[in-house]
């Protein structure tokens, strides 16, 4: 280090992803002086970004959830509106007054936009279509546009005609019962997202609408989320309305009287710009930043003063892997800690609090991959599949015919990366963005010339290789570890065993 840092500090951030960015930021704006350290050589965390055929982009969540004060979850891999990615601070970030990602990007200097264009859904046959059940493999799988009034994928009205073209006739009719039936009926309990869809609106709108949306934006399956995590508040509406349908409708009515169209909202010029924007504003508030910087242990020393030590950092084994200390430890205090880290980092530093072992296990996300490919593909122009599309996962012995699970046509999208690829390369030049990984499947296996033929499958225009300008292929393996039910009762836990430590 090249001049002594100061041991006391007004406040200190572990984890410099977007929560702790905005949790710093929203501490210096109070006044007080925060340091925050960050393991890797960048802040930003999942929202990160790289020029692509010399046009800048986002690598990682370009898109966030506006719910209001406090956003929950974390960076995605999709969106509903968009079938891209959205991320939401919140995990870390202060509870006191804290404010809604819209108003935060506003304080920044930044304009919001929701997505441009209706996303899509890749789906097999309904299974009372012709021909569905024993469809041959990879035949018969079609491109629907996807509901206009749902969220995450349920349906305010199942009878709506959108949704009977996804599901059938027969599972739109059992998805309707749910305004007949009992308001407790499937919200007694917080379990899982796929019972609590089940219970209410049947297998079909399980497996062909929640499913894939769910796979796309949190690279999980909905029998593994907490139906709480994932949409806070909606089992307390569906008891109150009697209908889970009519509680998304409350819930859609709610945002458009905001003036929301999409549940989803992205930065114009690209959600990397919010990083670089708090990372300024927190240092010209009298704060410090500090990347390749990691914290080593935690101690309480008493109401209001915490003691955390601080080592320099070096890359973990792989990209994905933990940073690894690489220097010797000084010694930091403060009376205001935030924890905004990975879990595996912030279970290592709660460790050394005194008590019983918290019992919290970390659960581990599914390997996932993006290609973004620059090309020239003037077939592309009326964007046939509107922002992007889901790929539903195969059911039973069938089999998909493409590997990756979204693609979003970036410049559709977002106009702002059409606009600057026009600019700089003619007519006709289109960014796409290829997902592959899904709950339990190996590391996907990803290139150019497997991201070029599911493009071509999906949307119906062949792009040859020598056409592509540029393309990047990036990684983001375990990063986005599903919120289960028993996580949620392990984290609440903790939750009380750290208020019980004091400070």
């Amino acid at each position: 280090m090249s001049s002594p840092m100061p041991s006391r500090w007004d406040a200190v951030v572990v984890g410099g992803g977007i929560a702790g960015l905005s949790a710093a930021w929203e501490l210096a704006r109070a006044g007080l002086r925060p340091l925050l350290v960050e393991a890797r050589g960048y802040t930003g965390g999942l929202v990160a970004s790289a020029s692509i055929a010399g046009v800048p982009m986002d690598l990682g969540a370009d898109s966030f959830a506006d719910r209001g004060r406090r956003a929950r979850g974390g960076a995605r891999d999709g969106a509903q509106d968009s079938a891209g990615n959205s991320a939401a601070n919140g995990d870390g970030a202060p509870d006191d007054g804290g404010l809604g990602p819209s108003s935060l990007m506003a304080e920044l200097g930044l304009r919001t936009a929701a997505p441009s264009g209706r996303a899509h859904l890749f789906l097999p046959p309904a299974p009372d279509w012709p021909g569905g059940p024993g469809a041959p493999q990879g035949q018969e799988w079609g491109i629907h546009r996807f509901p206009a009034d749902s969220f995450l994928g349920i349906p305010a009205d199942p009878m709506a005609d959108d949704v009977v073209a996804i599901i059938g006739a027969r599972a739109a009719r059992q998805a309707a019962r749910d305004r007949e039936l009992p308001g407790t009926v499937g919200t007694g309990q917080a379990g899982d997202l796929a019972s609590f869809v089940r219970a209410r609106m049947g297998q079909g709108v399980l497996d062909r609408l929640v499913r894939p949306v769910v796979a796309g934006i949190h690279s999980a399956d909905p029998d593994s989320l907490a139906v709480d995590s994932v949409l806070p508040g909606l089992r307390g509406a569906t008891a109150r309305l009697g209908s889970l349908g009519a509680a998304v409708a409350e819930m859609l009515d709610q945002r458009r009287a905001a003036g929301q169209r999409s549940g989803d909202l992205g930065v114009v010029g690209g959600l990397f710009l919010a990083v670089e924007a708090m990372h300024r504003g927190i240092e010209a508030a009298g704060g410090t930043v500090l990347t390749r910087t990691g914290g080593q242990w935690l101690r309480s020393e008493g109401p209001g003063c915490w003691r955390l030590g601080l080592a320099p950092t070096g890359r973990g084994p792989t990209p994905s892997a933990e940073p690894v200390p690489v220097g010797p430890v000084w010694e930091v205090s403060t009376a205001r800690l935030v924890l905004a880290c990975s879990r595996a980092a912030a279970l290592r530093l709660l460790g050394g609090l005194p008590g019983p072992e918290a019992q919290v296990e970390a659960p581990s996300g599914s390997p996932i991959a993006r290609l973004i490919l620059v090309a020239r593909a003037p077939g592309l122009d009326e964007a046939p599949v509107g922002s992007g599309l889901l790929v539903a996962p195969a059911v039973g012995d069938g089999a998909c015919p493409v590997e990756a699970k979204a693609l979003s046509h970036l410049s559709a999208k977002w106009p702002w990366i059409g606009r600057a690829l026009r600019e700089r390369h003619g007519p006709g030049v289109h960014a796409l963005r290829l997902s592959y990984g899904r709950p339990g499947a190996p590391r996907p296996r990803v290139d150019l010339e497997r991201a070029l033929r599911a493009a071509g499958a999906l949307t119906g225009v062949d792009i040859a290789p020598e056409e592509v300008i540029d393309h990047m292929l990036v990684r983001w393996d375990e990063v986005l570890a599903p919120t289960t039910p028993e996580d949620r009762e392990r984290v609440g836990r903790l939750e009380g065993r750290v208020a019980q430590a004091g400070g």
